[in-house]
Parts: structure tokens; C-alpha cells; sequence
């Protein structure tokens, strides 16, 4: 039996994903469903932010995710990073509408982002690694999130 032929649009956000990781020195943030980022990243993206958090003592890496325990059970690799690095990687929560798209945005730096969006079976993929507008306009919706957001309890938890 044949494995079912994988998303495109899925293998091109892992690609995009990789460049704006590769290219990202000292900011990177991410806001997603956790359901959408378990399927385009493995347990190696904690250890990419480990690389960026090494290349400069001010970095500032941020996870935006919409259920903190869905990201301990899906991607626990990853929290072992974010465990391992209490000061560089910060993680809230924030929850999502269950009609709202699922999506996936990615700030790296001042100049490249991405978007990933799924409604229904239909996916859409947008962004530049390197466009400062729509990177400026990227985080800026990014921070108003941010400001909504609570702390992710189930992270936390780990640190204590």
C-alpha cells in the first residue's frame, strides 16, 4: 500500500519555513493552531530555535499557540527546547474561534514572514523571506494578538 501523496501547499510552507528560520537572527515569532504547525514542523524545530537563540544574547523568539497542552502532547520535542531555554523563548496562549481559519504565521526579523492558512480542505500559503512591509504589517497583527493573549499555565508548569 502506497503512503497518500502529501499536500503541496504543505511542502511549501515547510520550505519557507526553513528559510525564514535559516535567515532569522535575532527575532522569530510564531503564532499558530497548534493543529496546523504539528502537521509542517517536526521535533527539530526546537532545536532550530536553540541555533537562534545561541547567535545573540537579545534574541527574542515568541510562540503564539491556541492550546499550550496540544503543544506538549503533538510536539514534545519542542517544549524540551522551550524548556531548556526559559529565557529566550516566551510562549502564550491565546484561543481561537472554532469557525476562525486554522493558521500559521511566521515573523522572522524585520523582513520576512509567512501565513499559512486552512479552511476546510483548502489551503493557502503567503509571505516573503524578504518583504519589510508585509513583514511590518505581519507583526503588527502579531502584537495585537499578543496583548490579548494569557499565559501558556502548561508551559510554565514545566519551568517550576
Amino acid at each position: 500500500m502506497t503512503a497518500p501523496e502529501r499536500d503541496p501547499t504543505l511542502i511549501d510552507a515547510e520550505a519557507l519555513m526553513a528559510d525564514l528560520v535559516d535567515a532569522t537572527r535575532r527575532r522569530f515569532w510564531l503564532h499558530a493552531r497548534v493543529a496546523l504547525l504539528a502537521e509542517i514542523v517536526g521535533d527539530d524545530l526546537g532545536s532550530l530555535l536553540a541555533n537562534i537563540a545561541r547567535r545573540h544574547r537579545h534574541t527574542d523568539i515568541r510562540l503564539l499557540v491556541d492550546d499550550d497542552l496540544a503543544l506538549k502532547e503533538r510536539l514534545p520535542g519542542l517544549v524540551e527546547s522551550i524548556k531548556r531555554l526559559p529565557t529566550a523563548v516566551t510562549v502564550r496562549r491565546l484561543d481561537a474561534s472554532e469557525e476562525s481559519p486554522l493558521t500559521l504565521t511566521v515573523i522572522a526579523d524585520h523582513s520576512g514572514w509567512m501565513q499559512l492558512t486552512q479552511a476546510g480542505a483548502r489551503r493557502v500559503l503567503r509571505g516573503d523571506p524578504d518583504d519589510r512591509p508585509g513583514t511590518h504589517r505581519a507583526a503588527q497583527d502579531f502584537e495585537a494578538n499578543w496583548s490579548l493573549s494569557d499565559e501558556a499555565v502548561e508551559i510554565r508548569r514545566l519551568h517550576v
